[in-house]
């Protein structure tokens, strides 16, 4: 039943015992049940945190130009900054990224507060 997806608990209840340690004594995990448990592991840590994907020229979807799409640019590029600024031991480069994410933060406050004000305009 594990190897078909069913989890531990589900299992243990399933059989009616009171604790895994009597449900582990009926399971035995193999070299193969590990090494897939941990390619999963690993998958489910890259999707989880995929980088965001700037809109190009080159997509299939064009960009309609507009405010939604510059904020969402912005939170891309400082998404992608901060990545890489992680990645550096301490020194210049990382405090100069920094610095630029924090340019990156005031610009996205700005454009943020032109949507708020085209939306007022609109009305």
């Amino acid at each position: 039943m594990l190897r078909a997806g069913v989890s531990l608990p589900a299992v243990m209840h399933l059989l009616g015992h009171k604790t895994l340690t009597m449900t582990l004594r009926y399971v035995e995990v193999t070299q193969k049940d590990l090494q897939l448990q941990y390619h999963l592991a690993r998958q489910n840590m890259a999707n989880t945190h995929r980088l965001p994907q700037l809109p190009t020229a080159h997509t299939q979807d064009p960009v309609s130009p507009g405010i939604p799409a510059i904020s969402q640019s912005l939170a891309a590029i400082r998404h992608l900054i901060e990545m890489y600024r992680r990645q550096l031991g301490d020194g210049q480069i990382r405090r100069k990224l920094k610095r630029w994410a924090n340019r990156l933060d005031k610009i996205a406050a700005e454009v943020k507060g032109l949507a708020a004000d085209d939306d007022g305009a609109q009305e």
